[in-house]
């Protein structure tokens, strides 16, 4: 396979999720548009294998075996999976680093609030389960700790990081059984014959 027609066909795939964000961030709320967003590349993984595999059946990239196959897969998916992080990424924290600023804030104020004083800090455990209510902090540890835990979710490394995560264990299982059924199921050994 060659890399300019694997990175061609990543780079088109992504840029169907720019225009496809562009175009969700206008109708759908920011959090569902997070979920859109991943199902998208999830998608994309799906047709870049599902493609690959017709190619290593038709064109007669296959290596004949399956982990041989394995790697010829891999080598797009992989580097689908990296850029698919480097959008994520870059969508979130460069192209609507605004939204994300917001969405921030909002969690944020939302913690400010049910840890502003010991009465709203009160009523705000009632609403736990009673097991987990013992196990709650005091109200100042609370906030400290729900403060960080928001800087730390909404910081670019950790979306770069859990997204490539996601995408790569994607891109390993999609290609696995993508390579298992070319090579159990319907014998791609025979189309090369």
């Amino acid at each position: 396979m060659q890399r300019s027609k694997t990175l061609a066909t990543c780079l088109t795939l992504l840029a169907g999720y720019v225009l496809f964000k562009a175009v969700s961030a206008e109708f759908v709320p920011a959090e569902r548009a997070v979920v859109l967003g991943g199902m998208y590349h999830w998608t994309a993984l799906v047709a870049l294998v599902a493609g690959w595999s017709v190619a290593l059946a038709r064109k007669g990239w296959s290596a004949g075996t399956w982990l041989g196959d394995v790697k010829q897969l891999l080598r797009p998916t992989f580097t689908y999976a990296l850029l698919a992080a480097v959008a994520v990424y870059g969508w979130n924290h460069v192209w609507a680093k605004e939204s994300t600023a917001l969405r921030k804030s909002i969690r944020i104020a939302q913690v400010e609030e049910f840890t502003k004083s010991d009465a709203a800090f009160d009523a705000y455990l009632l609403t736990l389960p009673l097991g987990q209510r013992a196990t709650m902090p005091d109200r100042k540890t609370m906030h400290a700790q729900a403060i960080s835990q928001v800087e730390w979710m909404m910081s670019g490394g950790v979306t770069f990081a859990l997204s490539l995560l996601m995408y790569v264990f994607a891109a390993a299982l999609l290609t696995a059984v993508a390579s298992l059924l070319l090579h159990q199921i319907w014998g791609i050994q025979s189309f090369q014959e």
